[in-house]
Formats: C-alpha cells, structure tokens, sequence
C-alpha cells in the first residue's frame, strides 16, 4: 500500500505539467503589422501608455533611486512566484527559483504525500475596459484576470479585433516582450544622443537596467533586438513594430544626462557599470553595445594593496608602470595631453608583468590590449579607455607601416577624419589616455623596419624607457627566489585583485577640489626635471615624468598604494634619467639631421665626390666635390641637388638652419644666402660647403 501510494505520488510530481495542470487559455493570435485589420485599428485609436498592477507607476519614482555604483541599481528583488501559478507550463523563467533554492527529490515527494498544503490565493485584476484600448501594461509577475485569464509576465499590448462585417470587435490581448519598464530619457550636454533608461527581467530572473540609444529604433530595429536579446530579454518574434512603438509612446518625465564614453563627465567620472562623483545620480553610461567587461572587478583593495603595490617599492620601473595607471584622470584636470611610455627589453625581463599590474588598478585580464591592430582599430579601443590607461602589450605584433600614424593619433587623441555617405565630415572620435607599451624594440626602430623615419612628435609622445635594472625589470625581489617568481607572483594577484584600486581613486579626486594643474606645476618646477642642458623636447619629457609624479604620490596620499612619501617622485626621476640616457640629449630633430647627413657622406664620399681641382673625372650622380680643409681633414662641397638628397624627409631650410647652428656649414650671408662660389676645375659653381669634421663632431648623439 505505501509503495502504490509512493508512486501514485510520483506519478502526481513529474507528470502534473502533463495531466493535471488546468488548461490556460490560449493567446490570441497577433495581429500582424501591415494587415488591414492593423491598419484600421491604428486609424480609429492612438496607443496609450497606462501602467500595470502598479508597476510602471512607480517606474519614476524606482529611477530617482538608482544608485549609480551597480549595474542593477537599486533594483529590488522580484519575489519568487508561487509554485502553483502556472508557470511551469508556460516556459517562462518568471517562476524559476535560483538552484540552492531547488528541494531535495525526497522532500518533494514528502510534500506531494502530505495532502494539499496551503495554496496562497492568487490575485485578481480587472481586465482593461474597452473604453481605455488599445494601451500597454506591464505586469512584473503571473496575473489573473477577472475574466479567469492568466497573463504571463511582461508587456502586453491590450486592444481591440477588427470586426468583419457586422460582427463587433472582441478584446485582444498580444504579449510584446518580457517586463520592461522605461524609467527615464537620456540626452548629453548637447541635447543629443537622446536614448531610454530601460528596466527588465531577464530569462535568469534578474533584473538589470540599460540606457538605450534612441537611435537603435532605427530601419526595423533588428539591432535593438539583438542587444535585448543577448542581454536576457524574452521576445515575440511576431511584435517586432510593436515593441518599437511601446518604447517610443511613453515618453518619461524623469531626465537623465548620458555619457557616451568612459572618462570625465562635469564633477563625475563614468565608467560602464558605475558613476563616481558628487552628483552621480544625474549621469549614466548609454552606450548602443552591451560588451563593455574592461573595467571589471574582483578581489579586494587590501589584497592589491598587500600583492601587487607592496612589491613595486625599491622598484623604480614598477612604481612608474602603476603611477602611468593613476595618471589617466589627471590628464583633463591638469590640462596635459595624452602620451606615455614604451618599456623596451629583451624577452622575460619582466615588460608584461609591470604592464598587467598597471592594469589591475582599473579591470581584469580582458583590460590590456594588443599592439596587433590597424590605426583605424586602435582608434575604437583609445576611446574604450577615455581619461584612464591605455595598454598596448608587445609593439612587434604591429605593422611597421602602422606605428607612425598609431602614435600620432593616440598622444593627439583624435581619430581620422571621415566622410559620410553624403560627402559631409562625420565626428571624430576622440579621447584622452595615458598609455603604457612594451616591446622588444624602439619606436624608431619599429618604424625603421617599416620604411618611415621616427619624427620627433613620435618620439616624445611615446618615451622609450629602458627595462633593464637589476633583473630585469626589478631592483628587489622582495624575498622571491628570481625575477621569474617574482612576474608569476605579482600575475597570479593582478587576476585576483583587480579593479578596486582605480575607483578607490576616483572615489577620493572627484571629491577633491584642489587645484591638480597648480600642483603639476610645482612638480615640473623640481631641478630634477630641468637639467642645464634641457631643450624643448626634454621639457616636454619631464612634463610628462612630473605628471606621473603627481598621480603616484596623488594616491599615496589617498592611501591607495601604501608607498612611502616620494616614492613615486624617485621613480619618475629615475624614469627620466633613464629616456635621456637611451635617447641623448637636445633636441631630436636635429640629431637626426646631422645623422643622416653624416651617413650620407660615409656612403657616397668616395663615389659620388671627387678632388675639386679635378672637375673633368668622371662621377656618376655627382653629388658635389672636396678639397682638403685646414685641419687636414675634407671640406664637402654639395651642390644644391646632391644635399636636397641628402637631407630628403627634412625641410631644407630648417635643416640648414640646424646646420648652421652646428657649426656645420658657414653662416648666411647678409642676404640670406647658404651657398658660396667655389671655382671648381677653373669654373665658377655655387656650392654648399660642408665640414666633415663638424658634423662627425655633433652628430651621433650630443
């Protein structure tokens, strides 16, 4: 007896979505877009928005309470709907509890055993008047109408037939999508890029919010479908326009401003998933694509404070690499423009280690980026990273042909110009980013490979540091056994401990409202930035080395990296030290001009010059003449073509300039003139003398 009644009540377990669940009404078909009966009844009535069971009625008071640090702010849960409503017939996730709340196969079998337990009694609502249709309601959960009709969660799209003949129109009732809320319009600073704060459930339950772009409404809104669908919304495939016009027809009283990239939006910084800063309830991130993980989160500040900052002190370059990450929202509140560095070494010296924990104060593994794209690809990754840290991971993986352009447009932080379909100028796409490389080889070098020649522009935008201290790119190890325990030691907590140390940040500089371009200043005042020597292009350097300066020391005080007072200021001096040293001093454009000048001479100075008092010796592609100097040396004498070739990818006159300067040529004449008249071979030819001696004198790198 207690084994037929044990499986009379599994029978009653695992085949009640089969026999004795009641039968749940049908839903009418849809009425179809484009049929006339959809016409006529769009023509006899407009739609109208009228909230549901008090959802949508409080949709405007849930928006004032969003909180801007979550990606659900604020959202309360939805209970979990009773286990006898119906939904395990319907394939909605509207009934399904989360997995740890699943019972044991023994306890429900024990329930079934029982008897009939206390059933809650559900609710009823009365079903809309006719006089009110058509309308759109949301209902959060399984409704039952006065008319005995069950309604499963989410949007429905409540209207009238269109009678035939003489028949009279009948309610209809159309299921558009899961529940969906529209909490507020969004539009930037320019009253443009207008959009909709959406709330919904997803298939797991959840619910999560989105600022949708207007313009996703666009053709037949496939694109808005796709985002709502890899996002977790349910729906009909068949209510595609009316989906559309729900979204369009309530417009929202509730106005909140939109940001459309990372970075500094007035006093508050926005990031994906959250909004730091005094009025961050105002602002939202609405972006038209849901992938945005860069700037994830896991661990805890302490544990990067312990694994990673803790290992960078008595490591200069370590230090240097994580004040290159703060330094990212110091760059609009300073007034500096974008650039950073490009840590150079051999392999397994440590380049991507210091690089990954630069990217552990902002996100995860998935935040660091590859050199390997298009100057056109890197534009789109730059502005994914607005007013934060750039990092470019293994320079060589990049075209040669690209880099020029690449580092252009990364330290100017503006896109290419386009054109549009009509011929007029499209928006260019702009950011500001403070960038960490690595790589086997220099910029120029890089370039060279290529076939470009580095310009200075290049070269003090993107600062070639040299990994190479004690181990690598390591002074101490910190009790480590070798450089390699040490990178797999510091790799292992960055995909621990990540994201926590930059909001720490921000949390404390949108607060603070000291002058940061005062205090820049006061840095790049120091002797150490201001060698005697310094010229323009090493004034630029060490403005950039004060910045990095002033964001290290920035967070030290804000008790984010736990360095002692100056840490970060030794490092950037060390740092600096380091590029004069690699690069030389002065200013680079001219030594570059001297170099190719005086590699010009060490291959053609035999072949393509001959004795001046031997006019008649056969030259091919003369390039000019010599004649002994005083000193025993020789004295060049370019014609004007021969050093227009020599000194090709340089303006001329600014060459010569240098040249002169140098001391490597005579000085102009009264009226400006460069070129003398030699009597060469008993006639006269305007030459441009050239001394060898000079130019071997400064060119290499003084």
């Amino acid at each position: 007896m207690a084994n037929d009644l044990l499986d009379t009540a599994a029978a009653d377990l695992f085949g009640a979505d089969v026999a004795d669940v009641p039968l749940i009404e049908a839903n009418p078909a849809p009425i179809l877009a484009g049929t006339a009966e959809r016409e006529e009844r769009e023509l006899n009535s407009s739609l109208k928005n009228v909230s549901g069971l008090g959802a949508a009625e409080d949709a405007e008071a849930d928006c004032a309470l969003l909180h801007p640090f979550g990606d659900v702010p604020d959202v309360p849960d939805v209970p979990d709907v009773p286990p006898n409503n119906g939904a395990g017939s319907s394939g909605t996730a509207g009934g399904t509890a989360d997995v740890p709340d699943v019972p044991a196969l023994a306890d429900l079998i024990e329930a079934a055993t029982a008897g009939d337990g206390d059933v809650p009694e559900e609710k009823v609502v009365p079903s809309v008047p006719e006089d009110d249709r058509p309308c759109f309601k949301v209902y959060d959960d399984w409704t039952m109408l006065d008319t005995g009709r069950k309604l499963r969660p989410g949007v429905w799209l409540h209207g009238m037939s269109k009678p035939k003949k003489e028949e009279m129109p009948v309610p209809v009732d159309t299921w558009v999508c899961g529940p969906l809320h529209i909490l507020a319009q969004t539009f930037d600073g320019t009253e443009n890029n207008f959009g909709r704060l959406l709330r919904f459930k997803n298939t797991a339950g959840r619910w999560r919010s989105w600022a949708m772009p207007m313009e996703l409404l666009k053709g037949d809104g496939s694109d808005l479908r796709g985002e709502l669908l890899a996002m977790g919304l349910e729906l009909d495939p068949f209510a595609r326009q009316t989906l559309a016009r729900y979204l369009q027809e309530h417009t929202p009283k509730k106005r909140i401003r939109c940001a459309l990239q990372v970075g500094w939006c007035g006093n508050v910084f926005v990031l994906p998933d959250a909004v730091i800063g005094p009025n961050a309830a105002g602002v939202i991130f609405q972006s038209g694509e849901r992938g945005h993980d860069e700037h994830g989160q896991g661990g805890t500040l302490d544990g990067w404070q312990t694994e990673i900052a803790a290992r960078a002190v008595a490591n200069p370059l370590f230090v240097l690499a994580l004040s290159a990450a703060f330094a990212g929202p110091l760059l609009k509140r300073t007034n500096t423009e974008g650039g950073g560095l490009h840590f150079v070494g051999d392999s397994s010296t440590g380049k991507t280690t210091i690089l990954e924990a630069a990217c552990s104060v902002w996100g995860g593994p998935g935040y660091r980026r590859s050199w390997r794209a298009t100057a056109n690809g890197m534009e789109g990754a730059a502005a994914l990273f607005n007013d934060c840290l750039l990092a470019l991971d293994e320079i060589s993986e990049c075209d040669p042909r690209e880099v020029g352009a690449i580092v252009y447009s990364l330290g100017n932080g503006r896109g290419k110009q386009r054109a549009s379909r009509t011929g007029t100028a499209r928006s260019v796409t702009r950011w500001q980013a403070f960038i960490v490389s690595t790589g086997e080889r220099t910029i120029g070098t890089t370039m060279m490979e290529g076939g470009h020649r580095t310009k200075a522009g290049q070269a003090v935008r993107l600062l070639d540091i040299p990994a190479s201290r004690r181990f690598g790119c390591f002074d101490d190890l910190h009790g480590m056994a070798s450089g390699t325990a040490l990178s797999d030691a510091i790799k292992r907590a960055a995909t621990h401990h990540h994201g926590r140390a930059g909001r720490a940040f921000l949390e404390r500089l949108t607060h603070d409202d000291r002058d940061m371009a005062g205090r820049l200043e006061r840095f790049k005042a120091l002797p150490a930035f201001n060698p005697p020597e310094a010229e323009g292009q090493d004034k630029r350097a060490a403005s950039r080395f004060a910045l990095l300066a002033l964001a290290g020391e920035l967070a030290t005080e804000y008790g984010i990296t736990g360095w002692p007072e100056q840490a970060a200021l030794d490092a950037a001096v060390i740092g600096f030290q380091a590029w004069r040293t690699m690069r030389g001093g002065g200013n680079d454009e001219r030594r570059q001009i001297l170099d190719k000048l005086a590699g010009f001479l060490e291959r053609h100075g035999d072949s393509r010059f001959s004795d001046w008092t031997a006019d008649g010796a056969a030259i091919r592609d003369r390039a000019g003449w010599w004649k002994p100097d005083d000193a025993g040396g020789r004295l060049y004498l370019f014609n004007a073509d021969g050093l227009r070739e020599a000194l090709k990818g340089f303006d001329f006159k600014r060459a010569l300039d240098v040249l002169e300067a140098a001391g490597v040529i005579p000085k102009a004449s009264a009226t400006g003139e460069r070129s003398k008249t030699e009597n060469v071979g008993g006639r006269k030819v305007r030459v441009y003398p050239v001394r060898a001696d000079a130019l071997h004198g400064v060119g290499n790198g003084a």
